[in-house]
C-alpha cells in the first residue's frame, strides 16, 4: 500500500508550544465481521478519514494501518525571527506584545466551529471568552498576509506558558491544514466502507491494536450482485404498452407486474427514461415533441422502476426504485459499471450497479445496468446516523438564490414550501466570501476538502467529460451549469455537504471529448480542435467557448466558477497527492484489466442472447478499451507531472 506522510503545522501543548521538530505514530488494526453472525468480512475499505492512509481487510476480515505519523517542521519555512506568544489560563488572556506581526486570533472548536475570533487590540493583549471549556481546540493566528502559525491547543490547568513562530506568512509549500479544525482536533475518524455492508465511522483518540468492528448487512446489496446477472420479468397489458411505446417521452409511469428472479414482486410501476436530449429522439426524429406524431424508434431504451407507485410501503430489498439502464452510449456495456466502481474504491458514495436480462410480456428486450437510485434510500445507507437531510440533483453552490436550490431538491420537500434550504444558500455564501488565504477557514464545516479532491481526481482521469467539470452555456441564463451530480446536506447542525456522482455512460472513453477536443489521449492538448482549459488552469475568458467535440454546444471554462478555482489554488498540491494515490493503487492497468475480463466473462452469453448486441462489434470494443486504458494512465500521470 502506497503512502505519504502526512506532514501538519500543528503542535500539542498542555499549554506549551513550542515549533520544535516532533512526531507520534498511530497504528490501527483490528478485525471486521458481520454483525449478524461474526463471519469475517474480506475487501472492506479502511480509511483514516479520507486521507491516503488506508487499508483492505484480508480474507480472515483482518487490517492493519500502521505507522502513521504525524510531523511538525522544525521551524517554519522561512528566515524570519521568532516570535513570542504567551498564553495566561487563569486570566484568559493572550499576551501577543513580543508578536507584532499577528494582526488576529481564532479559535476553533473540535467540531470545527469558531467559538473566538478577534483583532487584535492596541494593547497586544486578547482576552478569551471565559465559557471555553477544558479540552482540545485549533488556534490561528493571522497577519496581514495570511496565517502565521496554526496550533492544536489542549486547554488544561496550567497557569501560563508561550510558544514561538516565525514572523512571515506560512508559506505556499508549508503544510496545509489538510481538511478542518475537526481534523486537527484529539481525535480522527476511522471510515470503514464495503458495498454489501452499511458504513460505519469511529471516532479514535489514539493508536488500537486489538479493534473488532461490526458492520450490518444491507438488503439492497442483493440485488446488486456483480456475481450474477439478474433477471427481471415485465408483465404489462397490451394498452398499457401502447401507450409507453407511443408517449414514453412523457416519463410517465404505467402499470406492471414484476417476477425478479423467479419470485413475484407484484404491481409496480415503469417508465422511459433519458435525458431531455436523447429520450424524445427515441419517439421524434429532431427531439421536437410538439410536432408530428410520436412513434418508438429506439430498440432499446433504459427504464425507471418505482416500487410504491400503487403501494407507498412497497419495498424492493429495502429500494424503492430503481433504475435499469440500456447502454445507449456504452458501446462496451461495462464503462459505467467500472466508472462507479472506481468512485467507490476512492471512498466516493457512488450508486452500486449489476447486470440484469430484461424481459417485457416474456420477450427479451436485452442486457441493462441495473443503477441504485440516488434517494433518501441511498442517503440513509451510505450516512444511516445522519441520511435524513437534503438531497439535490444539479445544483451547484453558485447562487444565493433560494428558489434555486428547492428546484433542485430531492427530498425533504413535501410541501416544498417549508423545505429548509438555507444550509446551501450558506454553503455558497461562504463559497462567495472567500479568498485563498481564508478559503479553508471559510469552509471548513461546510464541507472535506479531501472528499473533493478524490472526486475530481477520479473524475478527471476516467475523462468523465459530461460531469461536474463541463459548464454548458444556457443563452437564455446568460450562464453556465454543470450537470450529473448529487448534493447531500448532513441534516446535523455541524453537518457537511457531499458530492455523489451521476450517469457515468460516457465515462472511461479513450478522448475527453470537450478537455482533449481532438488530440487524442492527452489532457487538453487539442491538435486540430480547441480544447477547454481544465479545472486547475487560470483563464480570463469565462464567456462562452467552443470545444473541438462540443457538438454545436459551447462552455465556461470550469475555473471561472469559484469553489473550482479555489480548490485549485488551494490544494493543488494535495490534488497531485491523492492523484498519484489513485494511479499507484486503483487505476492500474492490469487492476483494470482483471476487471473488464471479470465482467465480460459474466456477460458474454447475455450479449450473444441480446437481439440489440453484434457479439463480434462488442468483443472489438472491449479489446479497444483494454489497449486504449493504459494510455489513458500514462496521460492522467502526465497532467499531474507535467
Amino acid at each position: 500500500m502506497n503512502r505519504f506522510k502526512k506532514s501538519r503545522f500543528s503542535v500539542m501543548m498542555s499549554f506549551v508550544l513550542i515549533c520544535a521538530f516532533w512526531a507520534t505514530a498511530r497504528d490501527y488494526s483490528g478485525v471486521v465481521v458481520n454483525k449478524t453472525d461474526g463471519t469475517p468480512i474480506e475487501g472492506v475499505l479502511v480509511s483514516v478519514d479520507h486521507s491516503e492512509f488506508y487499508a483492505r481487510t484480508d480474507q480472515n476480515g483482518r487490517f492493519s494501518i500502521t505507522n502513521l505519523t504525524v510531523a511538525v517542521s522544525e521551524r517554519p519555512a522561512h528566515k524570519a525571527e521568532p516570535h513570542i506568544a504567551r498564553w495566561n489560563l487563569n486570566g484568559r488572556t493572550l499576551d501577543l506584545r513580543s508578536a507584532p506581526m499577528v494582526t488576529s486570533a481564532s479559535v476553533y472548536a473540535v467540531n470545527g466551529k469558531r467559538v473566538f475570533n478577534s483583532r487584535i487590540p492596541a494593547s497586544r493583549v486578547v482576552g478569551l471568552p471565559g465559557g471555553l471549556a477544558t479540552g482540545a481546540y485549533l488556534l490561528e493566528l493571522r497577519g496581514e498576509q495570511g496565517a502565521l502559525a496554526r496550533a492544536q491547543i489542549v486547554l488544561s490547568n496550567q497557569a501560563a506558558s508561550s510558544f514561538t513562530f516565525g514572523s512571515a506568512p506560512m508559506s505556499a509549500g508549508a503544510p496545509r491544514l489538510t481538511k478542518s479544525a475537526q481534523a486537527m482536533a484529539v481525535s480522527e475518524r476511522l471510515i470503514f466502507r464495503h458495498d454489501e455492508y452499511l458504513p460505519k465511522d469511529s471516532a479514535m483518540t489514539g493508536s488500537n491494536t486489538d479493534m473488532r468492528i461490526e458492520l450490518k448487512p444491507d438488503e439492497r446489496s442483493f440485488v446488486f450482485d456483480q456475481s450474477k446477472v439478474r433477471e427481471y420479468r415485465f408483465t404489462i397489458s397490451a394498452d398499457s404498452l401502447t401507450y409507453l411505446n407511443t408517449y414514453g417521452y412523457r416519463e410517465e409511469f404505467i402499470p406492471a407486474e414484476l417476477n425478479f428472479e423467479g419470485n413475484i414482486i407484484g404491481k409496480v410501476g415503469v417508465r422511459y427514461k433519458g435525458s431531455d436530449y436523447t429520450l424524445p429522439r427515441c419517439f421524434f426524429p429532431n427531439g421536437d415533441t410538439t410536432g408530428g406524431n410520436p412513434r418508438k424508434t429506439c430498440a432499446k431504451i433504459s427504464y425507471k422502476i418505482k416500487f410504491t407507485q400503487y403501494d407507498p410501503e412497497k419495498r424492493f430489498y429495502g429500494l424503492k426504485k430503481l433504475n435499469l439502464h440500456a447502454f445507449s452510449a456504452d458501446a462496451t456495456k461495462m464503462r459505467e459499471m467500472i466508472s462507479y466502481e472506481l468512485f467507490r474504491d476512492m471512498g466516493i458514495h457512488a450508486p452500486r450497479t449489476s447486470y440484469a436480462n430484461v424481459y417485457v410480456n416474456n420477450v427479451l428486450i436485452g442486457l441493462f445496468l441495473a443503477v441504485e437510485e440516488i434517494d433518501g434510500r441511498f442517503t440513509k445507507s451510505r450516512w444511516p446516523d445522519h441520511g435524513n437531510g437534503n438531497l439535490y440533483k444539479e445544483v451547484w453552490p453558485k447562487s444565493g438564490d433560494t428558489r434555486y436550490y428547492l428546484d433542485g431538491l430531492k427530498t425533504n420537500d413535501d410541501p416544498i414550501e417549508s423545505a429548509d434550504v438555507r444550509k446551501m444558500v450558506s454553503y455558497y455564501n461562504a463559497i462567495s466570501s472567500s479568498n485563498e488565504q481564508n478559503f479553508e477557514q471559510n469552509l471548513s464545516s461546510y464541507m472535506d476538502f479531501d472528499y473533493l479532491l478524490r472526486y475530481l481526481a477520479v473524475d478527471v482521469a476516467i475523462k468523465n467529460w459530461d460531469g461536474i467539470r463541463s459548464w454548458y452555456w444556457d443563452n437564455a441564463k446568460r450562464e453556465g451549469k454543470n450537470h450529473n451530480y448529487f448534493f447531500y446536506e448532513e441534516e446535523t447542525s455541524n453537518g457537511k455537504i457531499w458530492i455523489v456522482p451521476w450517469d457515468m455512460d460516457q465515462a472511461l472513453v479513450e478522448r475527453d471529448t470537450y478537455f482533449d477536443a481532438m488530440g487524442g489521449g492527452g489532457f487538453g492538448g487539442g491538435f486540430g480542435g480547441q480544447a477547454l482549459p481544465q479545472w486547475n488552469v487560470p483563464t480570463t475568458n469565462c464567456g462562452n467557448q467552443s470545444a473541438g467535440f462540443g457538438g454545436g454546444n459551447t462552455f465556461v471554462p470550469p475555473n471561472c466558477d469559484k469553489l473550482t478555482k479555489l480548490m485549485a489554488a488551494v490544494y493543488w498540491n494535495r490534488y497531485v497527492q491523492l492523484g498519484d494515490l489513485f494511479l499507484n493503487d486503483l487505476f492500474v492497468s492490469q487492476r483494470l484489466n482483471d476487471k473488464i475480463n471479470r465482467h465480460s466473462n459474466l456477460i458474454t452469453n447475455a450479449v450473444q442472447q441480446d437481439p440489440n448486441i453484434n457479439q463480434g462489434t462488442w468483443t472489438n470494443d472491449v479489446n479497444s478499451l483494454k489497449n486504449y486504458l493504459p494510455r489513458n494512465i500514462s496521460s492522467f500521470r502526465s497532467y499531474l507531472h507535467p
